[in-house]
């Protein structure tokens, strides 16, 4: 007997789905072959990089394109991967499948910031032997909560369809996981190259700050938890101008959900903050290596009137560095509003927000 090759489609949007989607799908493959008791039977993964644009309903119009697709390509099943967050009755959704048609759609802000891959490719092994067995009539338990290892994971039937179904994560863990996986795929890193003129700004203003004694004398009298204050301060005061200055708030008009609403706010104030943390440590640490070259330790003991360690260089650049923060601010001026919100987000996201924007204007 000839052996029947099975191909599934795995579309992935550019990003980390697309990253997840290539680092998992010869490891699908594997454990589908290795799980068939059939040997006539061969799975193939094809990774594909591709962008649905999205509904007026913020929804990923995958049933619409699969015929399409599968044609074109010669796929028996097509699984999206998206980093676009998804809810469904307030709970995290995590995957929505239709096993007549053989697709599903899975949305990884759901597994959480950590093992992505892993659960990805759990839940990929699981969908598509669950649609294999559904597709051929038989009764299907592969998908099932149990199944897939996950107490509080729900499967949703679909009325009168049994092969049309939404996995849900329900529970109190459900929304801080979900938040997790927000966080994780807006890749709060990204902020930094859309801040560079900010970044500018606020080194050069810092710089200036080494060069004079009032920031040596200073530094050397406030204590390390004033430090530190000052610096929580001007960390959180320059989050909320980002926010503020580039619209990044969602002012929570005509949310579906208001798990979502809540979520995407807080998203936002976690994956900025964490950038500009970031941003102040990167600032901090060439701002002490300005003051190690620039900073004689002679004439800094003579200047404090005590003996001086690396302890002190440390203060100088640190003060320096808030100050230099409040002078990126006025850089952030001259950085797009657009690349910052697209660093911010993800792409899904910032093409739902600016849909979301358009809408409001029209109206």
């Amino acid at each position: 007997m000839a052996q029947q090759t099975v191909t599934i489609g795995l579309m992935a949007d550019p990003g980390l789905p697309e990253v997840v989607a290539r680092s998992v799908a010869s490891s699908v493959a594997r454990d589908l072959n290795r799980l068939d008791d059939s040997e006539s039977v061969e799975w193939r993964m094809d990774v594909s990089r591709e962008t649905f644009p999205l509904t007026a309903e913020n929804e990923i119009p995958l049933l619409t394109h699969a015929p399409r697709l599968k044609r074109k390509n010669g796929w028996d099943y097509i699984v999206y991967l998206t980093d676009l967050p998804r809810s469904l009755d307030n709970n995290s959704l995590v995957c929505e499948a239709d096993a007549t048609g053989g697709t599903a759609l899975i949305s990884l802000p759901a597994f959480g910031a950590l093992r992505i891959r892993s659960k990805t490719r759990h839940l990929l092994t699981r969908l598509l032997r669950s649609m294999d067995i559904d597709g051929s009539g038989r009764s299907s338990t592969a998908a099932s909560p149990g199944g897939l290892g996950r107490k509080r994971w729900r499967r949703i039937q679909h009325e009168n369809d049994r092969n049309n179904y939404d996995l849900v994560l329900a529970g109190p863990m459900s929304r801080p996981r979900l938040l997790a996986g927000m966080v994780r795929c807006n890749r709060p890193l990204g902020l930094l190259p859309a801040l560079s003129s900010c970044m500018a700004a606020a080194v050069a203003t810092g710089g200036f700050g080494i060069f004079y004694a009032s920031i040596w004398n200073m530094s050397d009298a406030l204590p390390p938890l004033r430090l530190a204050m000052i610096s929580v301060f001007v960390v959180i005061a320059f989050s909320i101008w980002l926010i503020g200055h580039n619209g990044l708030w969602n002012p929570l008009k005509g949310a579906h959900s208001h798990m979502r609403s809540g979520l995407d706010n807080v998203a936002t104030v976690i994956t900025v903050g964490v950038g500009v943390t970031v941003m102040y440590l990167v600032i901090w640490a060439l701002l002490l290596a300005a003051t190690i070259a620039v900073v004689d330790i002679e004439y800094l003991t003579g200047d404090v009137g005590h003996s001086v360690n690396f302890t002190n260089y440390v203060d100088i650049a640190w003060l320096a560095s808030a100050l230099g923060m409040m002078g990126g601010a006025l850089g952030s001026n001259f950085d797009s509003e657009n690349a910052i919100s697209e660093a911010t987000y993800t792409r899904r996201e910032h093409v739902r927000r600016q849909l979301a924007k358009a809408r409001e204007e029209q109206d």
